[in-house]
């Protein structure tokens, strides 16, 4: 099997991208990502291919880790605000918390939290800033399927899809990002409650302090996301299962992967399955073994969701469809 050459090019070395070339691209493409990700940096990256210059612009724009005020993301509350999003209209919190019936008080209540998870798990984003007080949120093409066929959230492929973008690097939520994403080598599959304090107390450098708030939670009440039950907690254990290796969720699994191959390697025709993994997590971030995440790439590529290089080591992706059609088909091969 051939090895691909572990010597990094210049950017300007890259004019004439074969396989090999392309990996080093990748790689070297990856660890400028993995350098704004991980330094919470705002870069305007130049990127030269072919003559043409793109320029792409990367933020860390993860929720803070006291977004939710301890509330967890409840399907009723969510549905009510993609119903808003879909409305095209504008408003602060409390006139959003007034057309959705998301309680909410004179200065807090669950509507800036439920708008949050909203963003995070990529069902809405913001067509002004952040901190404005009045906000506009509008549809994913995510969100906008989600809303059609599955209002409430109930099908376990929805909430796994939006566990998965939560835990991402770029707009995920931060505690969400490092329990699921840059902790699973510490943390492992099964850890007590103590251990999980205690990993978040050392990234936020923390004394004292409950760090946990909603993270396990939302994953055991039946309001929430209890249908994918990603953690449980028994005995003071907390466990972490794998989303299904299943041929029904494949649309919605390429969906994400797509959307993340266009997010962190916009210009690439081809990307290396471990520096999609490094910049993206589509591997550590499910916690499939090597053997489910072989089996999950399958099905994608039956679907010709992508295409895989198996003649290369590592194995080399490439985009079969485009991300915004692939998100219309999510529910398509649902019983």
């Amino acid at each position: 099997m051939q090895q691909a050459n572990h010597r990094e090019p210049g950017l300007n070395g890259c004019q004439n991208l074969g396989k090999v070339n392309a990996i080093r691209l990748a790689r070297l493409w990856a660890k400028i990502i993995r350098f704004c990700t991980r330094h919470s940096v705002y870069e305007s990256l130049h990127w030269k291919k072919e003559g043409l210059m793109t320029e792409v612009k990367l933020e860390n724009a993860r929720l803070p880790r006291n977004f939710h005020k301890t509330f967890i993301p409840e399907r009723q509350y969510i549905h009510a605000m993609l119903q808003f999003a879909s409305t095209g209209k504008n408003g602060d919190y409390q006139y959003i918390a007034l057309k959705t019936g998301i309680p909410t008080g004179a200065s807090s209540g669950k509507a800036p939290a439920i708008l949050d998870y909203c963003r995070g798990m990529g069902l809405v984003t913001l067509t002004n800033q952040a901190r404005s007080a009045v906000k506009s949120p509008r549809l994913t093409p995510f969100g906008r399927v989600v809303l059609l066929e599955d209002p409430y959230l109930k099908e376990e492929v929805t909430q796994w899809i939006a566990h998965l973008n939560l835990c991402g690097p770029l707009t995920g939520a931060d505690v969400w990002y490092h329990v699921f994403f840059q902790g699973t080598q510490t943390l492992g599959n099964s850890f007590r409650r103590a251990n999980l304090e205690a990993y978040l107390r050392n990234v936020y450098c923390a004394q004292n302090g409950k760090l946990i708030g909603p993270l396990v939670r939302m994953y055991e009440d039946p309001s929430s996301f209890a249908s994918c039950g990603v953690l449980n907690e028994s005995s003071n254990i907390i466990k972490r299962i794998s989303p299904p290796v299943s041929d029904e969720y494949a649309w919605g699994y390429g969906a994400w992967i797509v959307d993340g191959i266009n997010t962190f390697f916009p210009s690439v025709d081809q990307i290396t399955v471990t520096e999609l993994d490094r910049c993206a997590g589509w591997r550590t971030t499910p916690g499939w073994p090597i053997d489910e995440f072989q089996q999950v790439l399958g099905l994608i590529e039956r679907k010709e969701i992508i295409r895989v290089d198996r003649h290369m080591n590592p194995w080399i992706l490439q985009r079969g469809k485009k991300a915004q059609d692939l998100w219309a088909r999510v529910y398509d091969d649902l019983l």
